[in-house]
């Protein structure tokens, strides 16, 4: 009695295997006759490729833009370090220019006070010493 009953079992399933594959080999097969030759997808999007064409497609294209945006950011960076860089050396310029007027000011202001007045002395007779009571013969 345990011998046909798992005969009966194996020869139902047996059965079933063969029903199944049929119905999928059907199926299929009308799947392959009755399928347009675009998907829909690639009939929406204006393209005679398979959708998973378009996806890829969109996958590089994204990634593209990706790092099209990472370098624009790149060179953006790079411009805002230069100007600074630049902005600086104007600045340092500036300052030694500014150093540099104070210190020949300081040394008019200082030949004037002690009556060196170098390259002024041709514009003012008797402007190159200074002012003093002693006699005129004394010189220093």
């Amino acid at each position: 009695m345990a011998f046909s009953l798992l005969a009966y079992f194996f020869s139902i399933v047996t059965a079933f295997a063969f029903v199944m594959t049929a119905l999928i080999g059907f199926g299929d097969s009308q799947m392959r006759t009755t399928r347009l030759p675009h998907s829909a997808v690639s009939v929406i999007a204006g393209s005679d490729r398979d959708a998973l064409t378009n996806v890829d497609k969109a996958k590089e294209a994204q990634k593209a833009a990706e790092s099209r945006k990472a370098a624009e950011a790149q060179k953006a960076a790079e411009a805002r370090e230069a100007a600074r860089k630049s902005a600086r050396a104007k600045l340092a310029q500036e300052r030694r220019q500014a150093a540099l007027a104070r210190q020949r000011q300081e040394q008019r202001n200082n030949a004037f006070a002690w009556g060196y007045s170098g390259q002024y002395s041709g514009q003012y007779p008797g402007s190159g010493r200074l002012y003093s009571y002693a006699p005129g013969g004394f010189d220093r």
